[in-house]
């Protein structure tokens, strides 16, 4: 059994489970002649802080017992307490509950929120996805069902440590019943079919710039939108990458993490093209003048202002549906990351230079996405076999 210190103070008792690592330290408090706990605090510090605004929730009448609070209710506090995640982040978990969940899950009390009601919303984003028409029968996707699933199930886990119920509901649903997302090759194009779409579509649009730097760079989208020309080294032929755009907005955040922030070299032939671009915006600047609004971006609109990442995309559409050959697979703007890689790792480019350049956290993330494009070393390894049997053929 785990040992536990009390430490007393005038602002309440602590505990700290000295045996549990992790986040061990917990309070208790009496509400109406009850003993509420809360547990998962890193320090004691943190337990304090919690303990003093639950204190100060009773002093103003405005705490909420656990057995009474609905499921919705209880969301939009983790949510709103949620500060260790992007604005952008936020704004899908609402969008989420706001669709989906809200009228399907929202109004159960938190305490008596079961496996079955989780089951049979499951069920109901599979068939039905948002439409409740009779006889509707075509639901979302399979990775679709498994975010909004995966936001349940976290605020469940959060609710659970903090006791405002006894056990997550999920818990019980059988691992194979649970949503799931099928491993699928990425789809990408054979060279000859690259070169040729890149070749007739130059000139049939400003963004064409986004898909060639795509290719040649394997940035990310929101990297590519977000790239400034003060990042643009044309002696060292380099690009440095430290900014996205945020999806459709007009903001810059940080990159996704920090080995995304990275210094990629680029080829003579994409220091041509980028030079090429940027005496294009020099023109459209000198025409507009003071209507301009410089924002000194690589990829923009005619005004200056930072191009939606829809509009990149319909754009991209619009060109695999007249140029990619008859054989190839339509694929989205994202899918051409995908396709930078494919071409360096078949070219048997090092896997670590590889995976710095598209910005992964580890070797392994890059082994793990894109282990099947990598030889095998089964060609050596079958002559190695013919010359040891040794027998000829008749």
């Amino acid at each position: 059994m785990a040992k536990t210190d009390a430490k007393k103070s005038g602002d309440g008792v602590y505990y700290n489970e000295n045996a549990k690592k992790g986040n061990p330290w917990w309070f208790q408090i009496m509400v109406n002649g009850k003993r509420v706990t809360r547990r998962g605090f890193r320090t004691r510090t943190e337990a304090k802080k919690e303990r003093d605004a639950l204190s100060a929730d009773l002093n103003r009448g405005q705490y909420i017992d656990p057995t009474k609070v609905t499921y919705g209710e209880y969301f939009a506090d983790w949510l709103a307490g949620r500060d260790n995640i992007e604005a952008s982040t936020r704004e899908m978990y609402q969008s989420y509950f706001n669709k989906h969940i809200s009228k399907h899950l929202g109004s159960i009390q938190l305490s008596k929120l079961s496996a079955l009601d989780i089951k049979k919303f499951i069920t109901h984003l599979r068939t039905k996805g948002i439409n409740d028409e009779p006889g509707f029968e075509k639901g979302l996707g399979d990775e679709s069902v498994k975010r909004i699933y995966s936001v349940v199930d976290a605020s469940l886990n959060s609710a659970e440590s903090f006791e405002l119920i006894t056990r997550n509901p999920t818990a019980k649903i059988p691992k194979g019943e649970k949503p799931k997302v099928e491993k699928k090759e990425r789809q990408i194009w054979d060279n000859d079919s690259v070169k040729l779409v890149l070749a007739s579509s130059k000139g049939t649009t400003r963004f064409w710039i986004a898909y060639f730097l795509a290719i040649m760079t394997g940035m990310r989208q929101g990297e590519i939108l977000g790239l400034q020309w003060a990042d643009v080294d044309f002696e060292k032929a380099t690009i440095r990458v430290r900014r996205s755009l945020r999806k459709n907005k007009t903001e810059f955040k940080s990159v996704k993490n920090a080995s995304s922030v990275r210094v990629i070299s680029i080829s003579p032939l994409t220091v041509g093209f980028l030079k090429e671009h940027r005496d294009i915006i020099e023109m459209e600047k000198k025409k507009l003048g003071r209507l301009y609004q410089d924002n000194d971006l690589v990829v923009c609109s005619s005004k200056g202002t930072p191009a939606y990442a829809s509009k990149v995309l319909e754009k991209w559409y619009d060109i695999c549906d007249k140029y990619k050959p008859a054989h190839e697979p339509r694929i989205t703007y994202h899918d051409l990351r995908h396709q930078s890689a494919s071409i360096m790792l078949n070219e048997r480019e090092d896997i670590r230079v590889v995976s710095k350049r598209l910005g992964h956290s580890t070797v392994a993330q890059t082994l793990n996405t894109y282990s099947h494009l990598l030889p095998t070393g089964q060609e050596t390894a079958v002559l190695s076999l013919d010359r040891a049997v040794g027998i000829d053929i008749e």
